[in-house]
Formats: structure tokens, sequence, C-alpha cells
């Protein structure tokens, strides 16, 4: 019996909004990636803890050798 009442209650509570996951912006390709460890490499010196580079364009910036300021010409070529 406690439990129908408890059923009842808990399906007249109202549904909490899920939050909204903490985003960061590339500072490389200026698009924004939700703001964990699988998107962004650790940094111990930034404010928020994660380096300020998407890992895919990081990733391609140590590859290929070239500067942050040629990655973002390139970025910016693409895309205009």
């Amino acid at each position: 019996m406690d439990n129908i009442f408890k059923s009842i209650i808990n399906q007249l509570k109202p549904i909490k909004p899920m939050p909204r996951s903490r985003m960061k912006t590339c500072s490389i390709s200026g698009k924004k990636f939700k703001a964990d460890k699988v998107n962004f490499y650790h940094s111990s010196t930034s404010t928020d803890g994660l380096h300020p580079y998407h890992k895919s364009f990081d990733n391609f910036r140590r590859v290929t050798g070239a500067s942050v300021d040629q990655c973002r010409n390139l970025v910016n070529l693409i895309n205009s």
C-alpha cells in the first residue's frame, strides 16, 4: 500500500530539467565544445584546468609542426 502512494506522489512531482553542460571555445577553431577531458587536455596553468585547444586541433598542430597562427589561418580558409 505504501508503494502505491509513493509511486503516485513521485508521478506528481515536477521533473527537474537537466543542467546544461559547460562549454568551452577552442582558441584555434573558435568552435564550442563540451568542457571535459574528452575534448580538451588537462592544463595546470589555466583557470578551468583545461588546455585552450580542442584535442583534435592540438594533435593536428603537433603532428604537422605548424604554429597556432598557421592552424587558425587554415581553419579560417576552410570555413570561408
